[in-house]
């Protein structure tokens, strides 16, 4: 007598290894259907052609991004730099202000000196990001600011080539100048220029 409660099951063939049906269950196959805001199935996406795919971000971009953070970094210490190792230089040109006084001027003097260098680099870091994307607005604005740099920096260091020590100061600006010009001629190579858009 059978029991209501737990009716008689059918053997499985799958549950028996030594049953010759025995066997894997058929797996089914299925596609992954994209589902829209409103909870509707859409037809799956088909493959995305190669050339509608971004192209891929050549080196010249990625090194002419973190050269021009790097110019821009090392621009902010210049005239700081030049104003500290030179205080002798700048009493010495006015020999009616007081030591103690002229020499606090001086140190205010590169406070805020390199906080106006560090204002004028924040749009060079912020444009650099930008290139990384392949943005050609970023790509100009930059070329222009780094030709405004260039003229600036230049001027700094014929400054700091005038004062008693100079090696600090005219170095820094020296290597600012040079990282500028790399900077500006990677961003415009035939690598780069396919990138950007």
């Amino acid at each position: 007598m059978t029991d209501p409660q737990n009716p008689p099951q059918s053997p499985s063939p799958w549950s028996n290894p030594e049953n010759p049906q025995w066997q894997s269950p058929p797996v089914s196959s299925y596609q992954v259907q994209s589902v829209n805001n409103m909870g509707i199935p859409m037809p799956p996406l088909g493959p995305v052609p190669p050339q509608e795919l971004p192209p891929q971000r050549p080196a010249t971009i990625t090194a002419a991004m973190w050269i021009w953070i790097a110019g821009a970094v090392l621009s902010v210490a210049v005239l700081p730099v030049m104003f500290l190792t030179n205080a002798e230089y700048f009493l010495a040109s006015d020999p009616t202000v007081d030591r103690t006084t002229g020499q606090f001027g001086v140190g205010v003097l590169a406070v805020l000196s390199g906080f106006l260098m560090l204002v004028a680099a924040a749009p060079y870091i912020a444009f650099a990001i930008v290139l990384r994307n392949g943005q050609n607005w970023a790509r100009v604005l930059l070329a222009v600011l780094g030709a405004i740099g260039f003229l600036s920096t230049l001027g700094i260091a014929f400054i700091a080539l005038a004062a008693d020590v100079w090696q600090p100061a005219t170095a820094i600006a020296i290597v600012t100048l040079g990282l500028t010009v790399a900077a500006v001629v990677l961003q415009f190579l035939p690598a780069s220029n396919r990138f950007v858009r």
